[in-house]
């Protein structure tokens, strides 16, 4: 498949060329001659509109939703992994990104459907955070966004537990948290996780010195009894405060979307016997047990594992049999999800394009979903994997050229249509940008990118706004007069070029752009942009 994709690509660079031509039978004949004089033409250009589907991952901090720029491993397993490829056509193990984004599309050979959806997961990792696992299908084509929030480790609470005998069924039972390290309190929760260990499982344990705590259980038992509060002390560190979201679980060999909620993670940092620390369970166990507490018991409530591309809620129950152990305690429903909902539309008068984020809350006023919307006025955008349920959809105001949109309250996200009329903020106008992008080591090639898009005033704390590009062309609003910066994510990096609204001296013009000035039929100011590569594309795509 990944021969195939290149071959395409390949293709592709032979049949969009700078000069106007004829029907595509014409061009095939050669397409490297112009039709109408019969010269050589010596610039390719390069257009990827022929991907139907991209997807956009982004990474965010669960904590204070900021972007996450540090060093990034991010790789696809499921069913449809494979089909997920560079814009080169390169299909990966694993994807590197310091930039918080990563931008890849779908093998244009494969279709997408409510009928035949795309089925993959995504896994991602990076220092200093816990490793996120999360499945995802598309029901249907196009530019898709996912908002991939992570938890910082030093975001966790660490717990300290004490544990009592319960001399009935000689065990020791953990569940008394006597501190939270982080809050100096221990919050009301709708679940509760308790640990307990046999007296049997305990004689068995070792210290850190590899040496047995007690010789039997007797020796276990008076040791208790001469000293009952410090006989054993557990410390975890755990994280609660994850969105509910939809994802995959597999239940009985069936994968099913569900509405996934990851109630907490956590994991073991010592274990205290007697003042010494257990270093290893030799062949012991400990248990523990996950009880729901709210009023209605979930669908599915227990520990869960993230296995071959999917969540299994294997029960209220976990065995542990190594002193370094981790779990996720979820609950999840599948009761009245959607694979399709609601249309909505976002209009305006104005020719512009648009990336516009999207939070939804229930009646609670508790956040469940976050959708990106990208595209040009007018486009409308079918939702996928909803609840059937009322929602209140509050729109970012990170777009500085539009106007605030105001809230959508939406009566059941399964049905209905429903339109957004965006406004244009004060002070700005439309432009369009055409941009080409050159191989820096060979100037007959060039690259007009369809590719997400993101501009800001040049040297202002603006947030950078996204933008639609197709075939290296850009419908925009701007602020008149004013230096901006464009970027586009390729591979790992970002490319990024200046330019000015107005014809006029660009201030600290980079070196690897030339911009010119002309006029689209309907009047507006076009920005042409012609941009050297950073990066070795040529190489790259095979060229």
């Amino acid at each position: 498949m990944n021969t195939l994709v290149r071959k395409i690509v390949r293709l592709i660079t032979g049949i969009f060329l700078l000069a106007s031509v004829g029907g595509c039978g014409e061009m095939l004949d050669n397409p490297l001659k112009d039709k109408k004089t019969g010269e050589d033409i010596n610039l390719l250009i390069v257009d990827f509109n022929f991907f139907k589907t991209r997807i956009t991952c982004k990474l965010v901090d669960a904590t204070d939703n900021t972007v996450i720029t540090r060093p990034a491993n991010i790789y696809f397993t499921g069913a449809n992994a494979n089909d997920i490829v560079t814009f080169a056509g390169e299909k990966k193990e694993s994807f590197q990104t310091s930039q918080g984004q990563l931008e890849l599309t779908i093998d244009p050979n494969v279709d997408i459907s409510s009928g035949s959806p795309l089925n993959f997961a995504v896994n991602v990792e990076i220092e200093g955070y816990n490793t996120l696992t999360k499945g995802i299908q598309i029901q249907t084509e196009g530019k898709k966004t996912f908002e991939l929030m992570l938890s910082k480790k030093v975001d966790e609470s660490e717990t300290d537990l004490s544990g009592e005998l319960d001399l009935n069924d000689s065990t020791i039972v953990i569940s008394q948290a006597f501190s939270n390290l982080k809050s100096g309190a221990v919050d009301e929760k709708e679940y509760k996780i308790k640990y307990s260990i046999s007296l049997n499982e305990l004689v068995k344990f070792k210290d850190t010195q590899d040496r047995l705590i007690f010789s039997s259980v007797d020796e276990a038992i008076e040791a208790y009894q001469s000293n009952p509060d410090d006989f054993l002390k557990m410390r975890v560190s755990t994280y609660d405060d994850y969105l509910p979201d939809v994802d995959v679980i597999r239940q009985n060999g069936i994968l099913k979307m569900v509405l996934f909620h990851k109630l907490e993670t956590g994991r073991l940092i010592w274990l205290n016997i007697t003042g010494k620390e257990v270093g290893d369970l030799n062949g012991g166990k400990i248990v523990s047990t996950a009880d729901y507490l709210g009023e209605t018991q979930p669908q599915f409530f227990g520990f869960a594992e993230f296995k071959n591309a999917a969540w299994e809620i294997h029960g209220t129950t976990n065995i542990y049999t190594n002193i370094e152990f981790s779990y996720t305690l979820a609950k999840a429903s599948e009761d009245d999800l959607c694979e399709t909902g609601s249309k909505i539309t976002f209009s305006s008068e104005m020719i512009s394009s648009f990336s516009i984020y999207a939070d939804f809350f229930d009646e609670n006023n508790k956040r469940f979903k976050t959708t990106n919307f990208k595209g040009s006025f007018t486009e409308s955008f079918i939702l996928e994997n909803v609840p059937s349920r009322a929602a209140k959809i509050r729109f970012r105001s990170n777009t500085p050229s539009f106007k605030p949109i105001p809230y959508l309250h939406i009566e059941n996200l399964c049905i209905g249509s429903y339109d957004i009329n965006v406004e244009k903020a004060d002070g700005y106008e439309e432009y369009q940008v055409v941009l080409k992008a050159f191989c820096p080591d060979n100037p007959t090639v060039a690259v007009a990118p369809t590719i997400s898009g993101e501009i800001k005033i040049k040297n202002s704390n603006d947030p950078w706004q996204g933008i639609e590009m197709n075939g290296g062309v850009a419908n925009l609003l701007a602020v008149p007069d004013t230096d901006y910066e464009l970027r586009f994510l390729w591979e790992n990096d970002w490319e990024t070029t200046t330019f000015r609204t107005e014809p006029g001296n660009i201030s600290n013009q980079l070196s690897n752009s030339n911009v010119k000035y002309g006029q689209t039929e309907d009047g507006r100011t076009k920005i042409m942009i012609s941009h050297t590569f950073e990066q070795d594309i040529c190489n790259e795509m095979g060229w």
